[in-house]
């Protein structure tokens, strides 16, 4: 192959999620999940915006939820209803271990382990900004589910040391058992010698069995050696297994009550919600009728503007015509005025005309003799 030619390089999925406190989300899910921090990057102000987490030889990318061209794809489970359009689904060894593990962090369980349909192989829960995660020992990349042999239990380990330590006991017994059957056999074998059997051949018996003999009482010794080790040993682990079961024990009761708490919790918090549903449903149902009213209400102003509104273009109408009256009243006032003093003149005119007319017909007056003297004169003169 030439060597200017590489190889292509395998893809890798790596879903990408926000949060709007992405530092408590990188924490939360450390504790909750068992993700591992891979990749934090903090600002110039020191807040972190941005953060991988490895999960195995899986990652996954974390964002801030921020007003940006990416960020307007995507919505939060909050602004959806809790809906989501894409789920993690994540490969563990313990779905039940690890279900345990998240309600104590303070998961919201969606799918428990123990509900109908996990059948103990996975559960589903939400994290605190509600995105939703599914966990379960189903292996797509090996189209089957993974179920790892049981661990043995302490108290069965010990058992099984006990066992081992009674089997080498029972070794031990027998080895005893045997030594004596073999000093048995060589007095047997001396008792015979002195009984007329050839000196020879009972030399070399002899020879031979006290050879035996005493190798056998050198395994026998090693043999007891080793049983006294091992018994030690045994006694040693049956100290350590009581130890263990005392320590599993005293662990098994706080994750019970951490389970038991967790469910407390979890029990609590469903009768909260559910007690709460109602109370929403009628708040929703008073805002709706409120709505309701409101609009109406916004109806019946924008009829009144509109009354009020014709009033006014009425109000001003009649002012309009009222002005007219007047000033045509105002007119007519003025013409009856003037044509009053015209009649008045023309009276006046009138009744000048006929004094000069009667003054005009009445006879001259005769003129009075004079007297002599002022006083008689006068006197005849009103006569």
């Amino acid at each position: 192959m030439n060597a200017s030619v590489q190889e292509p390089v395998r893809g890798t999925v790596v879903p990408t999620l926000r949060y709007r406190d992405v530092p408590a989300a990188i924490d939360w899910l450390c504790t909750a999940f068992g993700f591992e921090k891979h990749l934090v990057i903090a600002g110039d102000d020191g807040s972190v915006r941005y953060a991988q987490l490895a999960f195995g030889d899986g990652l996954i990318m974390l964002g801030a939820v921020e007003d940006s061209s990416a960020g307007r794809l995507m919505a939060q489970p909050e602004d959806t209803g809790g809906l989501e359009t894409q789920i993690c689904y994540l490969f563990v060894d313990d779905a039940r271990a690890h279900c345990v593990r998240a309600r104590i962090a303070g998961a919201e369980m969606v799918l428990d382990i123990d509900d109908e349909g996990s059948d103990g192989r996975g559960y589903s829960c939400r994290d605190p900004e509600g995105h939703v995660w599914n966990f379960g020992t189903y292996d797509p990349r090996q189209c089957r589910s993974v179920r790892p042999a049981p661990r043995a239990t302490p108290l069965q380990v010990g058992m099984r040391r006990l066992a081992f330590a009674v089997g080498m006991l029972a070794n031990a017994i027998a080895t005893t058992a045997f030594i004596a059957w073999l000093y048995a056999a060589t007095e047997h074998t001396m008792s015979v010698a002195h009984a007329g059997v050839p000196a020879r051949s009972v030399v070399r018996d002899d020879i031979s069995s006290r050879d035996a003999w005493e190798k056998a009482l050198r395994e026998a010794g090693d043999q007891l050696s080793r049983e006294k080790s091992a018994r030690d040993a045994a006694e040693r682990s049956a100290r350590e297994v009581r130890d263990q079961l005392v320590r599993e024990k005293k662990a098994k009761e706080q994750a019970d009550r951490a389970v038991a708490e967790a469910r407390d919790q979890l029990e609590r918090e469903r009768r909260a919600k559910s007690t709460s549903e109602p109370a929403a449903n009628e708040l929703r149902a008073a805002l709706q009728t409120a709505e309701q009213a409101a609009q109406d209400a916004r109806g019946r102003v924008e009829e009144l503007e509109r009354a009020a509104q014709k009033a006014r273009e009425d109000v001003a109408s009649e002012r309009s015509r009222r002005e007219a009256a007047e000033r045509g009243a105002a007119e007519a006032k003025d013409q009856l005025g003037k044509e009053r003093s015209a009649k008045e003149a023309a009276e006046r005119s009138a009744r000048q005309a006929r004094e000069q007319a009667a003054a005009a017909k009445a006879p001259p007056k005769k003129a009075a003799p004079k007297s002599s003297s002022s006083g008689g004169s006068s006197g005849l003169l009103w006569q």
